[in-house]
C-alpha cells in the first residue's frame, strides 16, 4: 500500500472516530454505512484515474515561416529541363481530359467558350508549357519553359538550356501549348493563389491592356 493510500486510510478512520464522538449512538450505524460508500467510491477512482498526456498541438507552417524557410527558393541551375518533362506529359492530360480537348476544339463565337475559358482560368498550372508572347518589361519575351512553381503573382519556369526563371504574371500575357494547340492567357487574371483561385470565377469582360 502506498503512503497516500495509507493516509487516506487514515483520514477515513479519523473522521468515522470524529463523527461517532459527537453524534447520537443511535446515528451511528447510519454514518458508518454512508461513509464507508463514500470513500469506497473515492478510493476506486483514484485508483482509475490515469495521468493524461498532454496532446502536442501539431502546428502547421505559416506562408512567412515557408518563406523563412525557403521552402520558395529554388537556385537558377538546380533543376534539369529533362526531369521536369514527364510533369509536362501528365499535365498535357490533365488539361486536355478537363478542357475535353479530344472532342471538340473550342471557339470564342461557341456556347461552349464561357465554360472552357473558367476552366482554364481554374486550373493547376504545374506542369504546363508556357512562353511569354507580350510584356510590359521587353526582357521577358520570349522567355518559354515548363512552369514548377505557381504562386500569386509569379510563375517560376525551367527552360531548355536548364535555367530556373521567375515571370511576374502582372505586367505579361502568357501562351500555353497543349500538343497542338496554343492557349493565350492573360496574366493579371491569374494574380491569385492556386487553391483560391480554383473557387473563384473570373469576370467574362475583362479589357486587357497590353
Amino acid at each position: 500500500m502506498s503512503s497516500l493510500e495509507t493516509i487516506k486510510d487514515e483520514a477515513s478512520v479519523s473522521v468515522i472516530k470524529f463523527l461517532k464522538a459527537n453524534v447520537p449512538k443511535s446515528d451511528h450505524d447510519k454514518i458508518e454505512n454512508e461513509l464507508k460508500k463514500d470513500f469506497l467510491l473515492a478510493k476506486k477512482r483514484s485508483k482509475e484515474q490515469k495521468v493524461k498526456q498532454k496532446r502536442k498541438k501539431s502546428h502547421i507552417l505559416t506562408r512567412k515561416e515557408k518563406k523563412t524557410l525557403g521552402f520558395y527558393t529554388i537556385p537558377r541551375n538546380s533543376i534539369k529541363y529533362s526531369d521536369v518533362m514527364p510533369l509536362n506529359h501528365i499535365w498535357s492530360d490533365y488539361i486536355s481530359q478537363i478542357t475535353e480537348l479530344d472532342k471538340f476544339t473550342p471557339d470564342s463565337a461557341s456556347k461552349g467558350w464561357e465554360q472552357f475559358t473558367q476552366t482554364i482560368y481554374k486550373a493547376d498550372f504545374h506542369g504546363s508549357m508556357i512562353q511569354v508572347v507580350r510584356s510590359k518589361c521587353p526582357s521577358y519575351v520570349g522567355k518559354k519553359g515548363i512552369c514548377i512553381m505557381d504562386t500569386k503573382n509569379t510563375f517560376k519556369i525551367v527552360s531548355i538550356n536548364n535555367q530556373v526563371t521567375t515571370l511576374p504574371k502582372k505586367d505579361c500575357v502568357f501562351e500555353m501549348y497543349v500538343r497542338d494547340i496554343k492557349i493565350c492567357v492573360f496574366g493579371k487574371h491569374l494574380c491569385v493563389r492556386p487553391a483560391e483561385r480554383s473557387t473563384k470565377k473570373v469576370k467574362s469582360c475583362l479589357h486587357p491592356d497590353l
